[in-house]
């Protein structure tokens, strides 16, 4: 057997920072430079240092030294690492020791201890190798994706989402990097991963490997889960920073990504999640839906505002909901037998505040050190948390309960003497009974200071002050129909102007400023489509939970349909017009009329909304731009402009009567109909007629090529080039014959004849394929005069 030697391996200075909780880090045996070779006082300071450390690692007991993990079976392993900024990967070999038995797992995942050696010695005559104490080496966590059976998945696909993850770790730390450049008074730190792959095993399974994380952070607290991609946002710690990073995430990428699961000790996080527009981070990435979840619980602070992040906007029930255990828990407070007191003047109040707050963080830090003193140490614990992942917790499937374990606070006794004013819990909202445990905690945790503050001052956005509240809670549901109303019929020009003229260095205490990262076009039309998306799933059901024996939200859903609208997203405003012209809006949410009833109705408003949702194109959906139009054409033909008409016409026909094939070029990847049959198969545009009546194919799968038919080809799955993809069939459609006699009608008012001939004997054609004779022949008649 070859001999090795041991070497160090120093993690990366922006992921594994210097006073990072955890990290073993062994002797170094390299040699010391030669003593002819002065140091400079750099140098030397940075040799200190590195002593210092190395003195401080080897008094640092091994957390796994009781697995024995030294007896274990040696195996060779070969490093796979990402470079993002070139998109390409290098490798090197390594000796590892790993558990056969997973000690932890989750629906997808199993995690595995692990020790690792740094890289092979070159020289293998020697023999230190010999001597090392595994005990000593570096601690990781190996994640591999499983099958049913609880194998480990050596699939291609297995392997592929292994490296996916590695490359989605990346993406993480690119945002925490940006986050970072804004300074925030917490700076962060993802643990960068690889993947390893076991070249002696059978099918050289592939793992991912970070470092484990153990210890606790300043305020004696281990591992928490921030939150999860599935809109978990955990209330006990009550972190600015992590859910901050997240919102941050989302409008620095321009609404195209956002890092959620936050997790770890302190700020520095490990095995993050990512959502994004396309869909490019695995079977967790939830896409619109996940950032719709995260926006519906995430708390707007002005530490957010001072880092640029706009506000996103919730209803009025949603922000009452958030504020009715911090705002409101001490002016609510009286003493037994006096008459309630007067509203505490704000320089008191933000006084009280801060006295609560600061024993808040008494309490936290008194509990973590009873925790010490029992035994019971604030580490990462054996099970979930041990492993850095969120297997348990990953929501995988849109309509999943959001998961997530909470940590409890130990709560300070309250006065006797004192007892609060029951509140009037938001509409339609519950609420815990007053001087239930549950609601006792509540109040104390949501009011306590954040982990991030550090200084007196309030966390969350002035606007949401008891005042405020109250005039959220006295305005009725038709008025605030209303309002909501006039967002999305008279929608601002730039809705987010207001982010030009914030003083964000004196909205935080930490005098905190960077500039503001104001919502593009784009960025505008995606936060829209997320607002629908929260719609949607009130409409599901799925934040029943949040309301009075199970029932929907329908105002909440109502406020994110007209917000949506009033940023151009076509589906939303397709359901206001639906709504305006008397037809149900139930595949958004079933009976909004009970909302809208108060707000009337009319087809002004109706042509408005579908106006806006077929010409502004801001959304990415064809297919709702297909149905504003067709409703438009449908309903309201009478009051629609010619040249407007024959756009919608045009647009939905794919041209003026061209031919379909003119949308395929050479190089798209389609599927065709081999022989013009009914088996479809994946195949390649080689050549297009000049007409664009035929299109020649090359099948991938048997290397054959064919003439085909445009109705025999589609475009493909989102790869390659730009053909069309084929129309879905789209609500209150029109069919093409249809289309064709509004064309030719236009056209003919415009004293086109000629064309407007040639556009009735296309109609004709459409409505015989369809099996409409009688209009086939009415067609016809008119295309000969």
């Amino acid at each position: 057997m070859a001999s090795f030697s041991e070497s160090s391996e120093t993690p990366p200075p922006d992921a594994l920072p210097p006073h990072s909780p955890s990290l073993t880090i062994p002797k170094s045996t390299k040699d010391p430079p030669p003593l002819s070779t002065p140091l400079s006082p750099g140098q030397r300071k940075l040799a200190s240092q590195m002593q210092k450390i190395a003195k401080l690692a080897s008094k640092i007991e091994d957390p796994w030294a009781k697995y024995d993990m030294g007896k274990l079976k040696l195996e060779k392993i070969k490093r796979h690492q990402y470079n993002p900024d070139t998109d390409s990967w290098s490798t090197d070999e390594s000796i590892v020791r790993v558990q056969t038995t997973p000690f932890d797992e989750g629906a997808m995942r199993q995690c595995y201890r692990l020790k690792k050696l740094s890289q092979l010695p070159k020289d293998a005559t020697n023999h230190s190798f010999h001597a090392i104490d595994w005990n000593r080496a570096p601690n990781y966590v190996a994640k591999t994706y499983k099958t049913e059976d609880g194998s480990v998945n050596t699939s291609e696909e297995g392997r592929e989402a292994c490296f996916g993850d590695i490359k989605l770790q990346y993406e993480a730390a690119k945002w925490a990097h940006e986050f970072n450049s804004c300074n925030p008074p917490k700076k962060i730190h993802i643990i960068r991963a690889y993947a390893i792959e076991f070249v002696d095993r059978q099918k050289s399974p592939i793992m991912t490997v970070e470092r484990f994380i153990e210890g606790t952070d300043e305020y004696g607290v281990g591992y928490v889960k921030h939150n999860t991609n599935s809109g978990f946002v955990d209330h006990d710690m009550n972190r600015l920073t992590p859910q901050i990073f997240s919102a941050y995430s989302f409008y620095s990428s321009e609404g195209t990504r956002m890092v959620v699961d936050i997790q770890g000790v302190g700020d520095l996080y490990t095995d993050p999640q990512v959502h994004s527009i396309d869909l490019q981070f695995g079977e967790a990435d939830l896409g619109i839906r996940g950032f719709a979840l995260f926006f519906r619980s995430f708390k707007h602070a002005t530490l957010a505002t001072a880092l640029g992040v706009p506000k996103f906007q919730l209803s009025r029930n949603e922000i009452l909901l958030q504020t009715t255990f911090s705002s409101e828990s001490f002016e609510g407070t009286i003493t037994k037998g006096k008459a309630a007191a007067s509203p505490v003047a704000a320089d008191d109040r933000k006084k009280s505040m801060a006295m609560v707050q600061d024993a808040a963080k008494f309490a936290r830090m008194l509990q973590a050190n009873m925790d010490k003193t029992a035994g019971a140490k604030p580490t990462i614990q054996e099970g979930s948390n041990e492993s850095t992942s969120n297997e348990s917790s990953r929501d995988t499937t849109p309509l999943s309960t959001p998961g997530g374990t909470k940590r409890s606070v130990q709560m300070p006794p309250q006065d006797e003497n004192v007892e609060e004013v029951d509140k009037v819990a938001p509409l339609g909202m519950t609420r815990p009974k007053r001087g239930s445990v549950e609601r006792r905690k509540t109040t104390f945790v949501r009011a306590s200071i954040s982990l991030d503050e550090e200084e007196d001052g309030d966390e969350f956005d002035e606007s949401e002050s008891p005042e405020f509240m109250q005039r959220l809670r006295s305005q009725s549901t038709e008025d605030y129909a209303l309002n909501c109303l006039s967002f999305a019929l008279d929608p601002p020009t730039d809705p987010y102007a207001y982010l030009n003229d914030v003083d964000t260095a004196a909205l935080d205490t930490r005098h905190v400023s960077h500039k503001a990262l104001t919502p593009s076009a784009s960025t505008i039309s995606i936060i829209g489509r997320v607002h629908f998306e929260i719609a949607t799933l009130y409409g599901t059901g799925r934040f029943e939970d949040d309301t009075e024996e199970g029932t929907i939200d329908k105002e909440s859903a109502f406020f994110h349909v007209c917000r949506g609208a009033g940023l151009g997203y076509g589906p939303a405003c397709i359901t206001l017009a639906r709504h305006f012209m008397g037809l149900d809006t139930d595949d958004v949410c079933a009976g909004l009329g009970s909302v809208l009833d108060g707000a009337g109705r009319g087809n002004v408003e109706a042509q408005i909304m579908l106006e806006r949702a077929a010409g502004a194109g801001r959304d990415g959906n064809g297919d709702s731009a297909n149905e504003a139009m067709s409703m438009l054409l449908k309903f309201f033909k009478e009051t629609t402009g010619l040249d407007a008409k024959i756009g919608y016409c045009e647009q939905m026909l794919g041209g003026d009567g061209a031919d379909e094939g003119a949308g395929f070029e050479v190089g798209d990847k389609v599927t065709a109909a081999y022989g013009g049959g009914d088996s479809w198969y994946e195949a390649e545009v080689r050549e297009v007629s000049a007409e664009g009546k035929q299109i020649k194919v090359f099948y991938i799968e048997d290397e054959e090529e064919e003439w085909l038919s445009p109705k025999y080809v589609k475009g493909g799955d989102g790869g390659g080039g730009g053909g069309r993809e084929e129309k879905k069939v789209v609500k209150n459609g029109l069919e093409k014959y249809e289309l064709y006699e509004i064309l030719a009608d236009s056209y003919l008012e415009k004293g086109g004849e000629e064309k407007a001939r040639g556009l009735y004997a296309l109609g004709g054609e459409k409505a015989a394929e369809a099996g409409k004779m009688r209009k086939a022949t009415e067609l016809q008649m008119k295309a000969e005069g």
